[in-house]
């Protein structure tokens, strides 16, 4: 009777996640480990720990790495293992390296190993999302690791490949590059089908498909039809079985089938379909748990952001971790907190702009995203509900959460008025004025504005004041480089009217700036170039309208030092 029910059990084991999957190959052949098999995993598992050990203290990172993935395939149910060799890939391994591109190799691979093998093997276990989201939050987004901006700037990069640039015409004026990523429509994404075969019931993709089949671009395969797109752009692509002498007539053809109206609908289903396939695929993002998570937070994430993904995975985490009614688990609670983490930071630095030079090396521009600052808001009173159940007081924030919450409101309040919603910001500030009184509030929101803003209208000390300016313009001049205009405009005038304030105050000749405000932006101009990539100095000297100094005046070279 018991050997009828292997079957059965067998089945549930699977679908739980519970069976071992067998030794993995490449250990078997060992002719130390051989004889140790006979004792069970545990043995060749300690052996391997301490060989790991050793070879990485000997700095030989890839053998390392290679014995670690075997620990994690001879331990695949326990947890802790793949969540400590993927933080020591990304954490202890990539520091003994000099480059940015070997660091990040290893930090790629340290999150990498969790993300691709450790969560399908245990996809109910809080710590490896927590660790997953961790990683993304601290070691790629945040500014501990002095490679930060290479890392920041090979995640966009990959994040821009696999979503595709905005289409034709879309950048205008009040709309940049970035909006496109900001909100981006992954609506269309999810409603396409995870299965090929599905797509091709529709009639339209089904012929293109075949006439590309004449020319020899499969478009069934991973890699082929976006590749084709982005080599049409450039005029760089080959029909491979043209015949000798027609090249340029076969060219022209595809060109026109690419070009055909008719099709229009199926070549944007095609490329939606290989772009959601990519997704799912190389970043491991399910589109439509994309869609249901930025509902939820009613906020469109910009998933150049390892902020964004550590956020979407801190969030599957809380859904797939633990049961909730665990009394306490510490991994679900931090993963929590990670999501909060994250919205700060994104509030803080998640405007993400990148350079036209990005490709050549020059790292992103991060500024506050005033986004989300609903979002974040919400976080703060939906946190607060279990901690004000034992707490005796009306307030909608937690005591807890109090000093950050204020202190929250008044940088949102600030971050609005600079970018002249002033509208949002006054609702802000009715808010933190009705739930936390506080005397600097008194005269209203002008009043409150003019005393933040009162060390810039009375700096009376020349260095201070000279400092002031200059670091005003530089960041406008900044802006400027990553197309970044509004802000920019925003920061030139801020430092005007520092300029004229200081100018009013003084009453010595001596103490004024030797320089007149257009000087002192031309000077600061060309003192950057010789900081920026040659092409994106002269952007910066064309939004000024001013002359660049011939590259043998300046400093600015065709790569920075």
């Amino acid at each position: 009777m018991s050997s009828l029910l292997i079957g059965p059990l067998n089945a549930q084991r699977a679908l739980h996640h519970l069976s071992q999957p067998p030794v993995p190959r490449e250990v078997q052949p060992s002719l130390l480990l051989t004889p140790l098999l006979a004792l069970g995993r545990a043995v060749i598992v300690d052996y391997l720990w301490l060989r790991a050990t050793k070879l990485k203290e000997e700095g030989r990172t890839f053998d390392a790495y290679q014995l670690s993935r075997r620990i994690c395939e001879l331990q695949p149910k326990f947890a802790a293992v793949w969540a400590f060799q993927g933080w020591n890939m990304a954490y202890n391994i990539s520091v003994t390296l000099k480059s940015p591109e070997e660091r990040w190799r290893w930090v790629k691979n340290g999150y990498e190993l969790i993300r691709d093998k450790g969560i399908p093997l245990n996809p109910n276990s809080t710590q490896l999302y927590r660790e997953l989201s961790w990683i993304l939050f601290h070691k790629v987004g945040d500014f501990m690791d002095e490679m930060h901006s290479y890392y920041k700037l090979q995640f966009a990069m990959q994040m821009e490949d696999i979503l595709g640039p905005p289409p034709e015409g879309w950048v205008k004026p009040g709309r940049v590059e970035g909006d496109y990523y900001r909100d981006y429509p992954y609506e269309t994404l999810a409603a396409m089908p995870t299965q090929f075969d599905v797509l091709l019931r529709d009639a339209g993709v089904r012929k293109l498909v075949e006439s590309l089949r004449g020319f020899a671009f499969d478009a069934s395969q991973p890699g082929v039809y976006l590749s084709l797109l982005e080599n049409l752009k450039t005029g760089e692509y080959q029909v491979a079985n043209a015949a000798p002498g027609e090249q340029e007539d076969r060219k022209v053809a595809l060109k026109k089938l690419m070009e055909d109206p008719e099709l229009a609908a199926a070549r944007t289903s095609l490329e939606q379909y290989w772009r959601a396939w990519r997704l799912r695929n190389e970043v491991k993002l399910d589109p439509a748990r994309i869609v249901e998570m930025q509902k939820g937070f009613e906020l469109t994430l910009d998933f150049r952001l390892p902020e964004a993904h550590a956020l979407y995975w801190a969030n599957m985490g809380m859904e797939k971790g633990a049961d909730p009614k665990t009394r306490l688990d510490i991994h679900r609670l931090n993963t929590n907190r990670i999501e909060f983490f994250c919205l700060q930071k994104m509030f803080q630095r998640g405007r993400l702009t990148m350079s036209r030079q990005a490709r050549l090396g020059e790292p992103p521009l991060m500024s506050p995203d005033t986004r989300v600052i609903p979002a974040l808001m919400r976080a703060f009173l939906e946190d607060s509900k279990e901690y004000l159940k034992t707490e005796r007081q009306q307030s909608p924030v937690s005591e807890n959460f109090k000093s950050t919450f204020v202190n929250f409101m008044r940088t949102a309040i600030l971050r609005l008025h600079e970018q002249n919603q002033d509208t949002k910001a006054q609702e802000l500030f009715d808010y933190l004025n009705k739930t936390f009184p506080d005397p600097m509030y008194e005269r209203g929101l002008s009043g409150f504005l003019e005393a933040q803003f009162k060390f810039d209208r009375e700096i009376n000390d020349y260095p201070k004041a000279l400092a002031r300016v200059e670091a005003l313009i530089a960041r406008g001049l900044l802006d400027y480089a990553y197309d970044e205009d509004e802000s920019a405009l925003r920061y030139l005038n801020r430092a005007k009217e520092v300029y004229d304030g200081y100018h009013k105050s003084v009453v010595s000749g001596r103490q004024k700036f030797s320089q007149t405000f257009p000087q002192m932006v031309q000077r600061i101009a060309h003192e950057y170039g010789g900081r920026m990539y040659r092409a994106t100095y002269e952007n910066i000297c064309a939004k000024l309208g001013i002359p660049p100094l011939p590259q043998s005046q300046d400093t600015a070279t065709s790569r920075p030092n």
